[in-house]
């Protein structure tokens, strides 16, 4: 009778480790069915992320571009605001000359201006 007590104790230890495997291999199942999700979910993150990052270096080039052709305008104002400056100085010293009676003066002033107009064309 001992023996036959024993085959059931081992037979009940036998299926209690069978069950624990099932179980084990259960629970490692779902883990690797959790990480799968997880993975996907991150790579759709990443995949966001690189899109992100191309929206924003487009955004950067087109600053860039923009900041160039501001820099480009801001240059041809200043140049322009410089000539129309030299302009009016020219055209208040005529004045000047004039007031001074001093035509010889004026008239190589006034010359002087066209041929300042004449190269800006």
């Amino acid at each position: 009778m001992v023996s036959s007590e024993n085959g059931f104790a081992e037979e009940r230890s036998t299926d209690q480790s069978k069950a624990q495997k099932r179980k084990r291999s259960c629970r490692l199942q779902s883990n690797i069915k959790r990480l799968r999700a997880e993975m996907a979910e991150i790579r759709e993150q990443q995949k966001r992320i690189e899109e992100g990052e191309m929206e924003i270096r487009e955004c950067f080039q087109e600053i860039e571009f923009e900041q160039d052709q501001l820099r480009k305008k801001t240059l041809l104002i200043s140049k322009q605001d410089a000539r129309y400056q030299h302009s009016l100085e020219e055209m208040f010293k005529i004045v000047i000359a004039r007031e001074n009676s001093n035509l010889s003066e004026a008239d190589g002033l006034i010359q002087c201006l066209r041929e300042g107009e004449n190269e800006e064309k």
